[in-house]
């Protein structure tokens, strides 16, 4: 059924609401839903194409593995064919629907009713896979589900990676020790003359990386706004210059660089949550890089004790409850309870890390608003500046809780990040 918007003589404008961004909204939500579900579907027949190459190869007589594949090669190759894809291509999504279909036909049906993007399935099946108990797993995709009817695919993956490392029989601290023997580098070929590093180190490490290589390049184009190169490009060109002409740091501490360079080569900006118990080495639950990953206990405990100044969220293990924050240099406390609160952008879907976000007033300080918790908010830049040039409107409603509304009237609900809760709903904000 056609929805009949009327449109007014301001370029879709009537009565304060865009109508006509509206209208778009709502048909590309629909449009994406539509996707979803035409991507589950594809998904469901390449699961069911698997599963049919899998009963011919079984009916097959004992004969060589290669012979024993080409039940399955022949089937891609009709699929590819039918599509017009490399059958190659094909058959390895056969497996991976299958896998899908599997281990997570809740997110398979979610997926198909188009309730879910390929972004959260990836998201779910990435965090999903390593829990070999089928009980447990299927504890997570039931919660990781629930969260994801409410969320983007970026916010997601963070959301659901702690709620992956509880449900391992092993902590992600044993796991990480026998992990760190994997790091190296490798080189790949590329066309043109071109070639790729990859280097493999702890997630911390990789992001402190990629964050000292960000800034100096946001630097460098500051002090040069002509410089034709794009902050990708500069970030490439200083890490190819610090890697052939610096001298390498030695750590000689116990840490967990084993001696040589880490966790004492870097700077970093460190938001520790953890439980009152972990700190206290009573448990070995691990923190969060926030936003990003989990990271084991010790490392997050040798991140904080080298920083020169860091943030402690203290939680309780059982309501997550802010017990205490608290900081060992000289701090706004303001700030620290927002950043404790807010983690990141709290525009809808955005997860830019606070620590590159302004503290907002909610309601302009020029028109009244007050300089407390209940009127600020982090916002990036960019969604910063949507909220005082555009016609996005934000309140505050209670416990740190935005509702945006769009020009089209369109409501949005932004909480904070689940990992931090202010269990008693009756205990106003301490600012």
């Amino acid at each position: 059924m056609k929805t009949k918007v009327a449109v007014g003589p301001e370029g879709g404008v009537e009565d304060g609401i865009d109508v006509a961004a509206r209208d778009l909204a709502e048909r590309y939500a629909a449009a994406c839903r539509a996707e979803a579900a035409a991507q589950a579907a594809v998904a469901r027949v390449l699961a069911e194409a698997e599963t049919l190459a899998e009963e011919r190869v079984a009916a097959l007589p004992a004969a060589a593995a290669r012979e024993a594949e080409l039940p399955v090669r022949a089937l891609a190759a009709e699929l590819g064919a039918a599509a017009r894809q490399p059958d190659r291509t094909v058959q390895r999504r056969m497996d991976e629907a299958a896998m899908i279909a599997r281990h997570f036909p809740a997110t398979l049906g979610a997926w198909e009713h188009g309730a879910i993007a390929r972004g959260h399935v990836t998201a779910i099946v990435e965090h999903g896979m390593p829990i070999q108990d089928g009980t447990a797993r299927a504890m997570f995709e039931r919660e990781a589900l629930e969260r994801a009817a409410e969320t983007t695919p970026g916010r997601l993956r963070a959301a659901i990676g702690r709620l992956s490392e509880e449900l391992q029989p092993r902590s992600l601290a044993e796991r990480h020790q026998e992990a760190r023997a994997t790091r190296g580098t490798s080189v790949q070929e590329l066309e043109d003359g071109m070639g790729g590093i990859l280097i493999v180190q702890p997630i911390t490490l990789a992001h402190g990386i990629q964050e000292r290589l960000t800034a100096q390049a946001r630097a460098i184009k500051t002090a040069d706004p002509d410089d034709p190169r794009t902050v990708d490009q500069i970030r490439s060109d200083l890490a190819a210059d610090m890697l052939l002409t610096s001298t390498p740091n030695v750590d000689t501490g116990d840490g967990l660089a084993d001696g040589y360079g880490g966790l004492g080569s870097i700077t970093p900006v460190v938001n520790v949550t953890v439980s009152a118990t972990a700190l206290a080495g009573v448990t070995a639950e691990p923190g969060e890089l926030v936003g990003r990953a989990p990271v084991d206990i010790h490392t997050a405990r040798e991140i904080a004790g080298r920083a020169p100044g860091w943030e402690r969220v203290l939680t309780d293990p059982i309501s997550g409850g802010i017990l205490a924050v608290d900081r060992y240099t000289p701090s706004a406390d303001m700030k620290r309870y927002l950043r404790a609160r807010d983690q990141h952008c709290r525009f809808p879907g955005c997860r830019q890390p606070v620590h590159r976000c302004d503290l907002d007033h909610t309601l302009d300080y020029a028109l009244g608003g007050k300089t407390e918790a209940r009127n600020l908010a982090a916002l990036c830049r960019r969604h910063h500046t949507v909220k005082g040039e555009t016609a996005w409107k934000v309140k505050q409603i209670d416990h740190g809780v935005l509702e945006w509304t769009s020009p089209g009237g369109l409501v949005y609900t932004d909480t904070p990040p689940s990992m931090v809760r202010f269990s008693d709903p009756e205990e106003p904000a301490p600012f």
